[in-house]
């Protein structure tokens, strides 16, 4: 099987686990349990895809390495891919690299998306869901009303009434507000499970009509998406940027480790008249100390640098 074909299974398999796994944790959530292992399971199935995809995709556009770079200095001109020697600004594109990012960003968010337009859509999880999920009772609830009431500022508020026998005691009357999509899923005289505390009935919930995550949990996750996703963008503006206008250098390995089957290291190359590192890790069993590698920074803080061959972007030729 060619590289490039090999990739992008591997790529979309990945993709595919890792979308798999998020949903199911946050399906799982706040309880947990086998289905949040399963998750972190497709998670790290899905990770080790990806990273074999993304693997064979450089082992697919990487030259053939250079042996004996001089650790003493960077390595001439002519060791820098051709594309990279015209004077900026360059004309971009995505690499395969930049193109999953975005893609995997995009389910991940619409996915999120999706959750969330679904959860709203149901009754909040009461703060006590997970003690009435272990202690709690059940027994069928009857809808016996449906009301809608206009206010004065326009808005319509929706009501669904319920009526439920605990084992001991009266028979439990309810009435509460609910979302508008709640409203239309139910009808008078249907029948739904309700959980509730046999010492205390009104401590209940309708499970088939309720969230299976806290409206917490959700703006959590949000939060730590939103956190992510703007880390996610500085990085690509940062390599589109060095990419379009970077100055680039060929730069030498030093310090190459094996960590399973990924290589960490270190790129050594000369900025401003000054020697600069930057941490590198690849799939590369080739890999060796003193192989020349092209790396694009940024003429005002040197420092700043990706290595070209890892960027989200690409110069056209």
């Amino acid at each position: 099987m060619q590289s490039g074909q090999a990739s992008k299974i591997w790529l979309a398999l990945g993709a595919s686990l890792a979308i798999s796994g998020g949903f199911a944790i946050v399906m799982s959530l706040p309880e947990g349990g086998e289905m949040l292992w399963l998750g972190v399971g497709l998670i790290a199935a899905g990770s080790l895809a990806l990273r074999r995809g993304l693997a064979a995709a450089d082992q697919g556009a990487r030259p053939a390495p250079r042996h004996g770079a001089a650790a003493s200095a960077s390595a001439d001109a002519s060791d820098i891919e051709p594309e990279l020697r015209a004077p900026g600004p360059r004309d971009v594109a995505l690499t395969t690299r930049g193109k999953l990012v975005f893609g995997v960003w995009v389910v991940v968010l619409a996915v999120f998306g999706l959750l969330s337009h679904q959860h709203f859509g149901y009754l909040p999880a009461p703060p006590s869901k997970k003690l009435l999920d272990q202690e709690g009772a059940t027994a069928s609830a009857r809808v016996h009303s449906l009301d809608t009431r206009k206010l004065e500022n326009g808005r319509t508020m929706y009501f669904l009434g319920y009526t439920f026998a605990a084992d001991a005691g009266a028979p439990m009357r309810v009435n509460q507000s609910v979302p508008p999509r709640v409203y239309a899923r139910v009808s008078e005289g249907d029948i739904t499970e309700v959980v509730y505390m046999p010492l205390n009935p009104e401590q209940h919930y309708l499970p088939e009509l309720t969230s299976p995550v806290t409206t917490a949990m959700v703006v959590f996750i949000g939060a730590v998406l939103l956190l992510a996703a703007g880390f996610a963008e500085a990085q690509r503006r940062l390599h589109r940027r060095l990419a379009v206008s970077g100055e680039a250098v060929s730069g030498f390995t030093a310090d190459v480790r094996r960590r399973g089957g990924v290589r960490s290291f270190l790129v050594n190359y000369d900025a401003s008249g000054k020697r600069q590192t930057l941490r590198a890790r690849e799939r590369n069993p080739e890999l060796r100390n003193g192989q020349s590698v092209t790396v694009l920074y940024d003429p005002a803080i040197p420092s700043r640098a990706v290595v070209y061959r890892h960027g989200m972007y690409k110069a056209r030729p």
